[in-house]
């Protein structure tokens, strides 16, 4: 059975734990640095977000044979040990699994297809036998000690029979990344990539450009659908190697035409004498507006401009107002509209920015 076969028989583990937005930003910055080593490494690639595990890459996005398994820790203080991830977890009813139980039990379910096992933790891990500070350690570089304690553990815990070469797939990182500035260094690193992919003199925006890809790693993140096929996968839940080169260019050239998109709607906007406080709040919206034009694939906000665009083109003949009082026939006619009626992501303001940006065409 193939690699993309098995997913389709193998259904990830349950995950009901809940984490501080920190947290979960920590997480996503990590995938966003590791995007970026990929992309550096040159090598095919296929990133995906909690499945099976908090993130997964698989070694190619059309005929996938290796899987890198990651799972995420932070904590305030303090360091991890051995024993902080071979403990199970309390529950209100009996035992939970350990953290090396729970990222072995993938080693379990594709045996063949796993190329490593991965703890990573903002805090370094505290191992008696390793004296320097390393950012990655390999588990088979352990005393025989510590190799046993992993044994017995994982032995008792996952009722398998151990073979010591178990432990070469097992690695323990430090991130580079704290919780305190893992958005400013995930920003740092993304700039260095896009100066060294790009010219070095190439005008782009660092804040927006950060902020559309990690906006797009939230999205897919964040899809709580269920995924039943390799090809749900792809779609939903992953970034490949072509798709984050394509969020790279967006991010460099197209900002710009949103830029002058922008200006030339506000310059209208106040030759139509649009009041102050209207203006500022779509001014407000643009933010996320450009945010969404710049990702890729999000098919819901596409069902809203191609809502949007209906609308306008059903009725052009019957705006002869000026530019406002057509924004709000158009939007009271929007909320007709079933998909319009049924979100409640975007905002007021946000749909009559979209509206203007259609309406008056400015790519």
């Amino acid at each position: 059975m193939s690699l993309t076969e098995k997913f389709k028989y193998i259904s990830p583990r349950e995950n009901a734990g809940s984490m501080a937005s920190n947290r979960f930003d920590f997480q996503k910055n990590w995938a966003i640095c590791k995007l970026i080593e990929l992309t550096n490494s040159g090598v095919d690639f296929l990133l995906a977000f909690e499945y099976h595990e908090d993130i997964i890459v698989l070694d190619s996005v059309n005929n996938p044979t290796k899987i890198d398994f990651y799972q995420i820790k932070t904590k305030d203080k303090g360091t991890y040990s051995l024993s902080n991830i071979l403990t199970k977890k309390k529950l209100k009813k009996g035992d939970g699994g350990s953290i090396l139980g729970k990222l072995y039990q993938n080693k379990l379910n594709f045996d063949s297809e796993t190329k490593s096992l991965n703890i990573v933790s903002n805090n370094r891990f505290s191992i008696k036998s390793i004296k320097e500070n390393r950012l990655v350690i390999c588990c088979k570089e352990l005393d025989d000690k510590e190799k046993l304690e992993i044994e017995e553990n994982l032995k008792a815990e996952l009722s398998i029979q151990w073979l010591h070469e178990f432990l070469d797939v097992i690695f323990l990182h430090n991130s580079e990344l704290t919780i305190e500035h893992h958005n400013e260094i995930t920003k740092d690193k993304l700039n260095k990539l896009i100066e060294s992919l790009y010219h070095t003199d190439v005008k782009y925006n660092p804040s927006l450009a950060y902020r559309t890809i990690f906006d797009e790693v939230n999205r897919r993140n964040n899809i709580e659908r269920k995924i039943n096929n390799f090809e749900e996968l792809i779609h939903f839940k992953s970034i490949s190697k072509d798709d984050f080169d394509r969020m790279l260019k967006i991010v460099v050239s197209e900002p710009d035409k949103l830029k002058l998109a922008k200006n030339r709607l506000f310059d209208r906007l106040d030759n139509a004498g649009v009041s102050i406080p209207l203006r500022r709040k779509l001014s407000e919206a643009w933010k996320d507006v450009q945010i969404e034009y710049l990702s890729l694939n999000n098919d819901f906000f596409n069902q809203c401009v191609n809502s949007i665009n209906k609308v306008i083109d059903n009725n052009i003949d019957e705006l002869y107002g000026a530019v406002w009082e057509n924004l709000d026939k158009l939007y009271v006619l929007l909320l007709q509209q079933k998909e319009i009626q049924n979100q409640k992501i975007y905002t007021e303001y946000f749909l009559k920015m979209v509206i203007l940006k259609e309406l008056y065409n400015e790519e």
